[in-house]
């Protein structure tokens, strides 16, 4: 599940970064839910404006949740843009997992290719396959496809679009498609409710998956569903709702709980 939440933290920035640049960076907070209780908080801040982009996602565990399962983790992206293209450059993650540290230090180099410099617990301490190296080229982290992602919507007004993303410990497809434009449904938060646009998110785990797992139903499609608006006048598209079927905890359900302007 910890691997699906990620998933799903880093696109529900889809869109948000999608609108024209802001003088200052804007700050995004959800609440997500499974079986009607609450099990994480994400806060995502992003400043794509310029040559460069730079997104950072805030999360950490609620509720019952975090009595079983207490995770705080932060994640970080630094990136150049190359025409449409997102070139990471520096990828961090610092956070824990049941008291256990989660560090991952990654740079992307010239020719694009990812390098680990530091990585607890390693894959083979979390049983985990090692990805040939020669199968990650093309490859980028998951939050720099998010910003390709949105740069698509922002073009189009449609998602389609796809990825290789790589996080040093797994290897994942994603494919985006446009679902339609559909009346937020009645049951959502008071204040959320209007037209929105409605996308389906598949990722298929191409590679590093752990050693005591089932490698069939590792490989089953993993699909996210994400209905984006503005929430308020000034402010950008973002997720008002997001949607994944996860296959321990049933459907997780996210919603928008606060946007603001970020401080410069």
């Amino acid at each position: 599940m910890r691997y699906h939440l990620s998933l799903l933290a880093a696109f529900s920035l889809a869109v948000a970064i999608a609108a024209p640049a802001r003088a200052t960076p804007w700050t995004a907070t959800y609440e997500f839910h499974a079986a009607g209780l609450r099990v994480l908080e994400a806060e995502f801040t992003f400043d794509v404006e310029g040559p460069q982009y730079r997104l950072e996602v805030r999360s950490r565990s609620r509720g019952l949740f975090s009595v079983f399962a207490r995770n705080e983790q932060t994640t970080s992206i630094i990136g150049r843009w190359d025409g449409d293209a997102p070139r990471p450059q520096r990828y961090r993650v610092h956070g824990a997992f049941r008291g256990q540290a989660r560090v991952v230090e990654m740079d992307f180099g010239p020719d694009g290719m990812p390098r680990v410099g530091a990585l607890e617990p390693s894959n083979a301490a979390d049983m985990r396959e090692e990805i040939v190296r020669e199968n990650l080229g093309g490859s980028i982290d998951a939050l720099s496809a998010v910003a390709l992602l949105s740069r698509i919507v922002a073009r189009t007004d449609r998602c389609e679009a796809g990825a290789r993303m790589y996080d040093a410990r797994r290897l994942t497809q994603l494919h985006a498609r446009t679902i339609g434009t559909e009346a937020v449904p009645p049951d959502w938060r008071e204040g959320l409710r209007g037209v929105a646009l409605r996308c389906e998110v598949e990722s298929v785990l191409l590679g590093g998956w752990r050693t005591d797992q089932d490698i069939d139903r590792a490989r089953q499609p993993v699909v996210t569903t994400v209905w984006i608006a503005r929430p308020l006048a000034g402010a950008p598209p973002v997720p008002l709702r997001i949607e994944l079927a996860t296959r321990w905890w049933g459907r997780l359900h996210g919603v928008l709980t606060k946007i603001e302007r970020a401080a410069p």
